[in-house]
C-alpha cells in the first residue's frame, strides 16, 4: 500500500466511524483509480474480518 493510501485509510476510518458506507466514501474520492479503490476495499474488508 502506498503512503497516499495509508493516509487515506485514517480519514476513511473516521468516516466509517460516523456511519458512512465504504462505497459512498470511495465515490467521494474522484481522483482515486479503480485499482486504488479496490485496494482500499480489500484492506477494509480484511480489517472487518479480523474484528469478527
Amino acid at each position: 500500500m502506498t503512503s497516499k493510501l495509508k493516509v487515506l485509510t485514517a480519514g476513511i476510518r473516521v468516516k466509517l466511524g460516523r456511519g458512512e458506507s465504504l462505497d459512498n466514501i470511495l465515490e467521494s474520492y474522484v481522483k482515486l483509480t479503480e485499482e486504488e479503490k479496490n485496494s482500499l476495499r480489500n484492506y477494509f474488508n480484511d480489517s472487518i474480518k479480523e474484528d469478527l
